[in-house]
């Protein structure tokens, strides 16, 4: 394999523990060793079997690399969406779509709410 090459390979497997996968690549009916995945700002990555992805191996030999990630391929669609947009990180899954700031709102709500309580149950207790 050519040094410091950027490659589109397939997922041959996976291991969830330690954070690894192997890779196919079909023009050359080869999979590598285990290689890194790329963890964004700390966040898993998961990958199934045949999933596509984007990986960079180093110039220190085929095994030394880190898969990117996945990316979409014809009409795949995510199931679920991170995505800043204009300042606000945005969540969305089957269950609907919402901001971060949405739900750091709701739990200021939330504490208010339970400095109420603890307000009238010190009152009940005090009767």
């Amino acid at each position: 394999m050519a040094r410091n090459t950027v490659r589109s390979g397939l997922i041959s497997s996976y291991d969830q523990q330690t954070g690894t996968a192997s890779i196919y690549y079909p023009d050359r009916n080869d999979v590598t060793d285990m290689i890194s995945v790329f963890a964004p700002f700390g966040l898993t990555q998961r990958f199934k079997k045949d999933d596509q992805v984007l990986v960079i191996h180093f110039s220190d030999g085929e095994e030394a690399g880190i898969i990117i990630g996945g990316y979409q391929v014809d009409e795949d669609t995510p199931k679920a969406g991170l995505i800043e947009n204009d300042g606000s990180l945005i969540m969305t899954d089957r269950s609907g779509t919402f901001s971060l700031g949405q739900i750091i709102a709701l739990k200021n709500q939330v504490d208010a709410l339970k400095a109420q309580v603890d307000i009238l149950q010190a009152r009940v207790d005090a009767l």
